[in-house]
């Protein structure tokens, strides 16, 4: 199947054409990744963490070329159709999900959907054309949403809470998000809950400047900008000191893992540009989203001081933390904040 065009993706999600047996996500935006295929899982069973119907595995849990066909011909003990979402920040889980779908090409029958969450790969990538090519299989690239876009999906979701917003303070807090979708999500999810239960709303509330002013204090989204930051630059003291006044201001570390996605994804489009043979200078001008002016000089910092292999470490360190967080006892921020520092580590190492 051709890649799903992003016009169509909203309806796809929720009207899987009839055969597609793997669904890939893929993109710069990581919170954007994982809210579409979380739509999607979720539209397959209503329960992902159900060990019956769900298993989550990254590509450190595929041990052989057959075992991800394997686990998706299998039956489920509940009877209907299982779901298998695999974690994988690049090109390790290729060899794997094309021996998957040359078997089902070859006449073999799924049980079970598998929901790849991928990083930014490039259009050479092998797990990316496996799944553009094989008719059994969708690709579905998540990007920065931008201006019109941004603002139709704020829109979409406040209506759901039988809320509109005015014009002066949808360009407010689309200037306040930028572009993670992982942290808009987050932030409307609290301007939602101060607007209060729909049941105790009569008709349709609308959301000013001041709703927002109050219900999205900017110093959160500070606080998690700049916990991202010095865990990249491997200041562990400054962090320790970050991380205890976040805990005090009940900031979410979700926000953090999606910021670090983000950044991770443009540090090694430069570092694999360079790899190949480009020069840095040029290879800063492919980075999306842009780099501006201001931060050139830190991003730089940054090149000099992550390698290309402890960035891919560190992306794979990222989406098991993410996963850690999701389905063990362990709360979610004492996972998040063990991640943090193993990163910082990490940048104190040579590049």
């Amino acid at each position: 199947m051709v890649a799903i065009k992003t016009g169509e993706i909203g309806s796809w999600l929720t009207a899987r054409p009839k055969g597609v047996a793997v669904a890939l996500f893929y993109g710069p935006d990581g919170g954007l990744v994982q809210e579409r295929a979380r739509r999607l899982s979720h539209y397959i069973v209503e329960d992902v963490n159900d060990p019956f119907n769900a298993i989550s595995l990254s590509e450190g849990d595929i041990e052989s070329v057959g075992q991800l066909a394997d686990e998706a011909m299998a039956l489920s003990f509940m009877g209907g159709e299982r779901l298998i979402r695999l974690r994988t920040p690049g090109e390790k889980a290729a060899k794997g999900v094309t021996h998957l779908l040359t078997r089902i090409e070859a006449g073999a029958a799924p049980n079970a959907l598998v929901v790849i969450e991928a990083g930014d790969l490039k259009k050479t990538s092998a797990l990316r054309k496996a799944c553009e090519k094989s008719r059994f299989a969708a690709a579905i690239g998540c990007y920065p949403q931008e201006g019109k876009d941004l603002a139709e999906t704020i829109r979409t979701r406040l209506k759901q809470e039988s809320l509109s917003i005015d014009d002066a303070a949808l360009l407010r807090l689309v200037t306040l998000m930028g572009d993670d979708h992982g942290v808009l999500s987050s932030e409307l999810e609290k301007l939602i809950l101060y607007m209060g239960p729909q049941s105790l709303r009569a008709g349709t509330a609308e959301v000013t400047e001041t709703d927002i002013a109050q219900a999205l204090a900017q110093s959160t989204a500070d606080a998690t900008f700049e916990i991202a930051d010095l865990t990249l630059r491997g200041d562990s003291p400054t962090l320790s000191e970050a991380l205890f006044r976040a805990r005090g201001a009940g900031v979410s570390l979700l926000g953090v893992l999606r910021i670090l996605q983000g950044r991770l994804a443009r540090l090694m489009t430069v570092k694999e540009a360079e790899a190949a043979g480009r020069p840095r200078a040029d290879a800063m001008k492919s980075v999306r989203p842009p780099i501006f002016y201001g931060e050139q000089r830190a991003f730089t910092a940054l090149l000099e001081k992550w390698s290309l292999r402890d960035l891919e470490r560190a992306a794979m360190t990222l989406l098991e933390a993410d996963l850690a967080a999701k389905q063990t006892g362990v709360p979610a921020t004492e996972v998040i904040e063990r991640t943090l520092f193993r990163l910082a580590r990490l940048a104190q190492r040579p590049g």
